[in-house]
């Protein structure tokens, strides 16, 4: 099992929507996981002993899953959920080409052009789609090279990167623009990576399939 002490796993319980969120706290190989999570009323009502729940986690940008049965949970001197040792682990595979929406700030130079400022709407380790307002008249066409910038959340978080344009199109006065990252530094594609698999864990848009 390829998982990590201080790992986020998300729990959701048989005929439940509800999720609950737990940290990886420690593991006895083939015997149990042991997690650190809040146990409120509700949470105590599900983790009954013999309960089966659906764990999902990140790890290196993959996202896994896994079914376990409850053990038994503690609350003093901590709050910890004992879960049987998985008895195999799937990969959660995204979509062919993942991408989860999002609202960054962009700016794209193209050649000798002015700069253009627009908001990156959704993100995938390979590429982006971003989308300018009034810019109609812009001559972007598929095969264009153009250098993006943007930054995710803060902007120390800022990447540069090399794209080209692969399509273009026009919609109630807002362009957008599909845009493929070219060769780009390794720690960038896995930062990416790592947060496409988040986000997708997070809104749950990530159909199971067994690991091979």
């Amino acid at each position: 099992m390829e998982i990590e002490r201080g790992t986020k796993v998300q729990l959701v319980f048989p005929g439940d929507e509800e999720r609950f969120c737990g940290i990886m706290v420690g593991l006895f190989p083939d015997a149990y996981l042991i997690l650190s999570i809040p146990f409120t009323a509700t949470m105590k009502k599900k983790a009954k002993k013999k309960h089966v729940v659906t764990g999902r986690y990140v790890h290196c940008g993959t996202v896994y899953g896994f079914r376990a049965m409850v053990m038994n949970y503690i609350v003093d001197p901590a709050s910890l959920l004992f879960l049987e040792y998985p008895s195999h682990v799937e990969v959660l595979e995204l979509r062919r080409e993942p991408r989860v929406p999002c609202l960054f700030p962009a700016t794209l130079h193209r050649d000798d052009d002015t700069p253009r400022t627009g908001i990156l709407t959704d993100l995938s380790p390979s590429g982006c789609r971003v989308s300018l307002r009034g810019a109609g008249g812009v001559p972007f066409a598929g095969g264009d090279r153009i250098k993006l910038e943007f930054y995710a959340i803060e902007p120390k978080n800022q990447y540069t990167v090399f794209t080209d344009v692969t399509n273009v199109t026009f919609r109630d006065g807002v362009l957008h623009l599909g845009l493929r990252f070219d060769s780009v530094h390794r720690g960038f594609r896995k930062a990416i990576t790592h947060f496409v698999g988040e986000l997708a864990l997070e809104l749950a848009h990530v159909p199971v399939a067994v690991r091979s």
